[in-house]
C-alpha cells in the first residue's frame, strides 16, 4: 500500500529546510543568561493556547520569567525602559512541548536543538542509574540559566523485566524488587516511572501500587502480559507508541500478544495481520476506558513515518538538511540501516493504521499528545517535532488542537500549573511565528523568536546557536550511542 500525502503534509520534511537558515558565527554561540529586562511584543497577533480564537492587534509583556501583561496594544502599558518586538504580522504562541524523547546520545547536543526549533519544554523517558544525576544537573543548569536548554521533566532507568534488550534497562524480576526500584526512583530524583515490554504482571501491579504510595506518575510500554485496559485500570498515566493500542483493538488480541511475547519464533505480529483482525468497537471501548481513567496517549506517530520513509525512492529524511546537526556517525549509521524488522510494506502499513487509531482516540476525547521517540534513526531533536505535529493534523487533529495538544495539553497532564497558554502570571515560554500556524500547523517551523522562561532568543541568535552545535557535530569524534536508550 502507498501512502499519499497531500502537497501540505509533505511540507513535516521539506519545512526542514525553512526552520532555519544556519549562519556564520564565532566559536561560541549567545549564553542563555538570566532574563534580567523588561520585554514587550506588540502589535502581534496572539493565539494563548486556551482554544479561543487568535486576537490581532496584541502586546504582551514579560519580566523575568513571567508574563505580566496581555491585551489590546492601545490598553497595554509598556514600562519605560522596556526592549520592544514589533509583532506585526507574526504569530505568537506559547512554547512547544516533545512529551517523549531520549537524551542520552552522546554526542547529539539534544538540549540547544530543542530550544532552536520553539520547544521550551520536554519529558525525558529514561535516565540509567549513572545518568540521572546528569540530567538533573543540567535541569538545576538550564533553570539557573547557566545552560540553553528546555524545562526537563524526566524518568528514572526503564524498569524492564528478564531478557531485557537494553542493558540501560533495570530488571526487575518480581514484585519485591519492582517495588524496591520505584522507592529508588523516587530517592534519587526522578519525575515519574516509566515501565517497558517484559515486565510480568505481578511485576507491573507491584510498580502501580508502589507508585501510587509513592506519589510518583507512572507511564510506559504496554507489557506484553497485561492489556492496555488493565493497564489504564491502574492507573498508568501516559500509553507511549501505538502498537498496544493496536493490539487492543483486534479481534484476536490474545494470539497476536504470544507472537509478540517473548520466545515467539514470530516475536511480531504484521501490520496486515492487525489490519485484517481490526475491530473498531474494541477500539471505541477502550478509548472510552482511557478517556475515563484520564489516561493519555503519545502515539510518536513521526517514529513509526520515520521507519520507513528514509528508504522510499526519493526519500526526504535521508537527504534532510537537519542532518547536519549530528554527528556524521549518527546519519552515516541511520542511512546505512537496512529494512526494518517489519519489512517497509508492513511497517508503512502500521504507520496508516496508527493514523486512524489516533483519529478514533481523539474523536473520542482521549488526551493525544505530541512525542517523537527522539534519539531512533532520524529523529533529530526539535525538527522531529514539527513533524510530529503535522503527522497529528493528518490524523484528524485541527491545528487548534495541534498547538492545544503540543502547549496546555502537556502542562495540564504533567500538573505544570505555570505553563502551557499566554495569560498574566505564566510562565514566559513563547514562540513569535512568521506565519498563521492555525492556517498551516507546518507554519509552526517558520520561527522568527523563542522564548525560554524568559530568555529571548531572536532569529539570528538561533542562527548562530545552530551554526555552533552544526560545528560541533562536525568535529565530534566518539562512538555513536546505539540501541540503548
Amino acid at each position: 500500500m502507498v501512502l499519499a500525502f497531500s502537497k501540505r503534509h509533505l511540507g513535516l520534511a521539506l519545512g526542514v529546510m525553512a526552520v532555519v537558515t544556519a549562519t556564520t558565527m564565532s566559536k561560541a554561540a549567545p549564553a542563555q543568561t538570566k532574563p534580567s529586562i523588561v520585554v514587550a511584543f506588540v502589535r502581534v497577533t496572539v493565539i494563548d493556547g486556551t482554544g479561543a480564537p487568535a486576537k490581532s492587534g496584541q502586546t504582551v509583556v514579560i519580566s523575568g520569567d513571567r508574563i505580566t501583561a496581555v491585551g489590546p496594544s492601545a490598553n497595554v502599558r509598556i514600562p519605560p525602559g522596556a526592549r520592544t518586538i514589533n509583532g506585526a504580522g507574526k504569530f505568537l504562541i506559547p512554547g512547544l512541548w516533545d512529551a517523549h524523547v531520549h537524551t542520552r546520545y552522546e554526542g547529539i547536543d539534544h538540549f540547544r536543538l530543542l530550544v532552536a526549533n520553539g520547544l521550551t519544554s520536554a519529558r525525558n523517558m529514561s535516565a540509567p542509574w549513572e545518568y540521572l544525576p546528569e540530567i538533573l544537573a543540567a535541569r538545576e543548569q538550564i533553570a539557573k540559566g547557566d545552560r540553553v536548554g528546555p524545562r526537563l521533566l524526566t524518568a528514572g532507568p526503564v524498569l524492564d523485566g528478564p531478557g531485557a534488550r537494553r542493558s540501560t534497562n533495570a530488571v526487575v524480576n518480581n514484585a519485591d524488587e519492582a517495588r524496591q526500584a520505584v522507592r529508588r526512583v523516587k530517592r534519587e530524583g526522578a519525575d515519574f516511572v516509566k515501565v517497558y515490554d517484559l515486565l510480568s504482571r505481578e511485576s507491573f501491579f507491584a510498580i502501580a501500587a508502589e507508585a501510587k504510595a509513592q506519589g510518583l506518575p507512572f507511564v510506559g510500554h504496554l507489557p506484553y502480559a497485561v492489556k492496555a485496559e488493565e493497564a489504564s485500570d491502574a492507573g498508568l498515566r501516559s500509553i507511549e507508541h501505538m502498537d498496544g493500542i493496536l493490539w487492543a483493538s483486534s479481534n484476536r488480541e490474545d494470539e497476536i500478544r504470544s507472537q509478540a511475547a517473548p520466545g515467539s519464533p514470530t516475536r511480531q505480529a504484521s501490520a496486515a495481520f492487525l489490519h485484517d483482525s481490526f475491530s473498531v468497537a474494541k477500539l471505541r471501548a477502550l478509548a472510552e476506558r482511557l478517556k475515563r481513567n484520564q489516561t493519555i496517549v503519545v502515539p510518536t506517530l513521526s517514529n513509526y513515518w520515520s521507519r520507513f520513509e528514509p528508504r522510499t525512492e526519493h526519500s526526504l529524511l535521508a537527504a534532510a538538511d537537519r542532518l547536519r546537526y549530528v554527528p556524521a556517525g549518527y546519519a552515516d549509521f541511520w542511512k546505512g540501516l537496512g529494512a526494518p524488522l517489519r519489512g517497509d510494506e508492513d511497517t508503512r502499513l502500521l504507520f496508516e493504521q496508527s493514523l486512524i487509531a489516533v483519529r478514533e482516540l481523539h474523536m473520542a476525547g482521549v488526551t493525544i499528545l505530541p512525542g517523537t521517540d527522539v534519539g531512533v534513526p532520524f529523529q533529530v531533536p526539535g525538527f522531529s517535532l514539527h513533524d510530529e505535529l503535522s503527522l497529528l493534523a493528518k490524523a484528524g487533529l485541527s491545528e487548534m488542537e495541534v498547538l492545544e495538544a503540543a502547549t496546555r495539553n502537556p502542562a495540564r497532564a504533567f500538573n505544570l500549573t505555570d505553563q502551557g497558554t499566554i495569560e498574566t502570571g505564566m510562565r514566559a515560554d513563547l514562540l513569535l511565528l512568521d506565519a498563521n500556524p492555525l492556517e498551516n500547523i507546518d507554519n509552526t517551523r517558520k520561527i522568527r523568536t523563542v522564548v525560554a522562561a524568559g530568555r529571548v532568543f531572536e532569529r539570528n541568535e538561533l542562527d548562530a546557536m545552530l551554526s555552533d552545535v552544526q560545528r560541533a557535530a562536525s568535529q565530534w569524534t566518539g562512538n555513536p550511542t546505539r540501541g540503548d536508550r
